[in-house]
């Protein structure tokens, strides 16, 4: 039986996904950040069990490695925010928590959990995004998470092939999923604002904040992003990356084809 660590698993993809492998099967370890959350991970089955991980805080990651204990044959990063806005605005502190949560967030619990994959020849999926391949305004602190997970994906991905450990990236496009509902509250308390600063944003930020509400009423089910995370973690020799989505296949594989300004229009009826 696998046993898989999966963090961010409140909600969402995390939470679909821990569901999704737990009727598989699978030994699936739960990890939230706050343990009140677990909602219908509490009543999944016997095996599902869920623990309380922090991924900004080394203590709460190193209590949770404990409580793991043994081999895990997968692990998936998944925990996120999303924090939107012109770059102009953006606080720093706001800014510093995004890349907090999404980038050494997961590098923290890659490293800690690396020895109890070691023991099982386990493997990595991080949960990107197409967002880490194309960049809109008013994204851009959530762009460059993930455009640095990337990175540090295919970086792993090569430190980690002689010992036989894979690293693969899964790229959702457009999921329904509630971390869109917080960014559009970010949004809402923004134009409530009086930030002078705003000014000269606010037609374009407003229908930024439609572009995500479509995204969360029209996107994908974030089931389908979980039977990708179960390929990535099943299959005898893995993609190194799992597109979700056919628009976000298509957005990919056209993106190195169109010059930059032509893309920054397109980006710009977002």
């Amino acid at each position: 039986m696998k046993r898989i660590l999966i963090t961010g698993a409140s909600t969402g993809i995390g939470a679909a996904t821990a569901l999704h492998l737990d009727r598989q099967g699978m030994e699936v370890i739960a990890a939230l950040r706050s343990p009140d959350d677990a909602g219908a991970l509490a009543t999944a089955s016997d095996r599902l069990r869920t623990i309380a991980l922090d991924v900004t805080d080394p203590h709460s990651i190193e209590r949770a490695m404990a409580e793991v204990g043994g081999g895990l044959d997968g692990l998936v990063n998944n925990a996120g925010i999303a924090v939107p806005g012109p770059l102009e605005t953006v606080p720093i502190d706001e800014l510093r928590d995004q890349l907090e949560v999404n980038v050494l967030g997961q590098v923290a619990v890659t490293q800690a959990a690396l020895p109890l994959l070691r023991q099982a020849s386990g493997r990595i999926v991080f949960v990107g995004s197409v967002g880490g391949r194309l960049a809109a305004q008013f994204a851009g602190p959530y762009h460059a998470s993930k455009f640095a997970i990337e990175a540090i994906a295919d970086v792993w991905r090569q430190e980690l092939e002689p010992e036989d450990l894979a690293v693969v990236l899964i790229e959702p496009s457009a999921i329904s999923t509630p971390i869109w509902d917080k960014a559009i509250e970010r949004i809402d308390a923004m134009l409530s604002g009086a930030d002078p600063r705003l000014a000269r944003y606010r037609e374009r930020l407003a229908g930024f904040r439609e572009s995500l509400q479509s995204a969360d009423e029209h996107g994908k089910s974030p089931e389908d992003v979980a039977e990708a995370i179960e390929q990535a973690l099943t299959e005898d020799k893995p993609d190194a990356r799992y597109v979700v989505g056919a628009a976000g296949k298509v957005a990919t594989a056209l993106r190195p084809l169109i010059p930059d300004r032509i893309a920054d229009k397109l980006g710009e009826r977002t």
